[in-house]
């Protein structure tokens, strides 16, 4: 058994869900991170075309927290062989991007400083998720642990408590602690419902995948309307319902979840992409890709081209982006796996020379 290769059955319904959601974190990107959020004066000017964005922004803003819910409903194995995996992957797309854009004069240089802020420090970092994950994964033992020796009662009545306190500080006042359900905090809550939902089952679980699939898009219509009515009356403030650790954007994420663990197939095209979905998340969200080569081009074709035009280009870029990520990191596997063997063979080695002595 190689220690650093893992093979295991993927739910072809699970890795859809992958890829569904990771177009989803490049459309949110594309709509509120590009483009902004509509203002008082853009419901003026079209009241539809702002209800569209909302609503797209909506449907897409369950794709982060559906990512920790998968993480939860399987339960996190801690190997640390995935933990370096998961660094290596994050250094492979970034430092291979790097030397591409310098290549062709494309991008700055950029020293230590900047590859220590750009991981670990700067709060804002590209690579939020990548730091939030992290540190979810290496509590996930604890986790499950407390899930594992706690009753169904003690559990739901710390869920009920942890959530009141997220609405009141990460969604109402959307301080450092969860911050908005950017924080490990966030996806920590979010895990443990997880698990909850996948160990404790109830009637709102079991609705038809239809009833589902429907609660999530009604929720999502629901939010757009909200946001737009505050924004309109108020000026501004209805983006705070997009936020991760918005109440709403929570229950259609989870609605959103349950849809897919109904559905049941095999497809081994699905497995083979979905392999590659977080590519997609370190590839677009680059600091030498984010702006210059996604976010710039997006907004100035919303600025200066038909609607008709901004929309063929917007979806175009979205999925040249994918494709490309998810190529680019069928090489970085193939390395992965010969570096694996050389790192497997060299701990029976070492593990060898111990018992020897």
């Amino acid at each position: 058994m190689h220690l650093f290769i893992q093979s295991k059955r993927r739910d072809s319904n699970i890795e859809l869900l992958r890829i569904v959601s990771m177009f989803f974190v490049l459309l949110t990107h594309a709509n509120y991170m590009a483009l902004e959020p509509p203002t008082l004066a853009d419901i003026s000017a079209s009241m539809g075309s702002a209800f569209i964005r909302d609503i797209c922004e909506s449907l897409s803003r369950v794709c982060v927290n559906s990512f920790i819910l998968i993480s939860g409903w399987y339960s996190i194995k801690f190997k640390f062989d995935r933990l370096i995996e998961i660094v290596f992957q994050t250094l492979f797309i970034s430092l291979l991007l790097f030397f591409f854009m310098r290549l062709f004069r494309l991008t700055e240089p950029m020293n230590a400083r900047g590859w220590i802020e750009l991981f670990i420090i700067k709060n804002g970092s590209y690579y939020w998720f990548v730091r939030s994950y992290l540190i979810l994964y290496i509590f996930a033992p604890v986790l499950n642990a407390f899930v594992d020796n706690c009753e169904k009662k003690q559990i739901m009545i710390f869920l009920i408590f942890f959530y009141c306190i997220q609405i009141t500080y990460g969604f109402y006042e959307s301080v450092g602690w969860f911050s908005g359900g950017f924080s490990p905090l966030s996806f920590m809550g979010l895990y443990i419902l997880a698990r909850f939902i996948r160990l404790y089952s109830n009637r709102c679980t079991q609705f038809n995948m239809i009833v589902d699939i429907s609660i999530y898009v009604a929720i999502s219509i629901l939010s757009a309307i909200i946001s737009l009515a505050i924004t309109f009356y108020f000026g501004k403030g209805g983006t705070v319902l997009f936020l991760y650790s918005s109440p709403l954007i929570i229950a259609s994420s989870v609605f959103y979840f349950l849809f897919f663990t109904k559905l049941s197939f095999s497809n081994k095209i699905v497995n083979w992409i979905s392999v590659s979905c977080f590519a997609v998340y370190l590839f677009h969200t680059s600091p030498f890709i984010f702006h210059p080569f996604y976010i710039d081009p997006i907004r100035h074709r919303f600025e200066t081209e038909s609607s008709v035009v901004f929309i063929l280009f917007t979806l175009g870029l979205i999925i040249s982006v994918f494709v490309i990520s998810i190529l680019l990191d069928k090489v970085r596997i193939i390395i992965w796996r010969f570096l694996s063997l050389y790192l497997t063979k060299f701990y029976y080695q070492i593990k060898g020379f111990h018992q020897l002595n």
